[in-house]
């Protein structure tokens, strides 16, 4: 299946990795500037429900600029004194809040959300489990399984399960298909800078 360079969060991603090439490559960028652009992005990016604890798929692009921003970068201090995360949620809890958004996303009935967190840490995301590979890796496995079959949470609704097949083409599904496309090659080796190559090269 193509991949659509308009979906805002592939274009944000495909952004952030041309943007941290350039600035590792020596490339003079200003800042603010492109904080300013990434926050565009993740603007357009699905928030989740505002009355409900899920911030969507937003809060994962979020903790995974930061986080490539802030190791091992040329930005790392700058960025560190700046963060995306602390600018749209006041907040810098990103190592161990990502995680819990991503328990709160795999309780959804709908698989996209949680697609868009396998997908950043697809990307290089660790947050707290940095240090735990077993735990990592345990996740990585449970959550490919489930978005690769698409399936709904264990305790959803019934009525969200009995979905007509039709039902299952909305665009939300197509976008959650896209990424599962991506992130299940970039995580065969859970290697960062592997990973950015199997992105680009569908992104083109």
């Amino acid at each position: 299946m193509p991949i659509s360079n308009t979906d805002p969060l592939y274009r944000g991603i495909d952004y952030a990795l041309r943007l941290r090439e350039a600035i590792e490559r020596g490339e003079t960028r200003d800042l603010q500037r492109e904080q300013a652009a990434l926050t565009n992005f993740a603007l357009g990016v699905p928030a989740g429900d505002a009355a409900g604890p899920c911030r969507g798929a937003r809060y994962a692009f979020v903790c995974w600029v930061d986080e490539l921003f802030t190791c091992q970068s040329r930005w790392s201090d700058a960025w560190n004194r700046q963060k995306l995360e602390s600018n749209l949620y006041g907040a810098n809890d990103r190592a161990s809040e990502f995680w819990r958004q991503a328990k709160l996303a795999d309780a959804l009935p709908t698989d996209e959300t949680l697609a868009a967190y396998f997908l950043c840490v697809a990307l290089g995301f660790r947050g707290e489990l940095r240090h735990e590979p077993q735990a990592l890796l345990a996740w990585v496995e449970k959550t490919r399984s489930r978005v690769a079959r698409g399936e709904a949470a264990p305790g959803a609704s019934s009525r969200s399960t009995r979905r007509p097949q039709r039902a299952r083409r909305l665009p939300g599904s197509v976008r959650a298909q896209r990424f599962v496309t991506v992130a299940t090659v970039a995580t065969t080796c859970l290697l960062p800078l592997a990973a950015f190559a199997v992105v680009r090269r569908f992104l083109g």
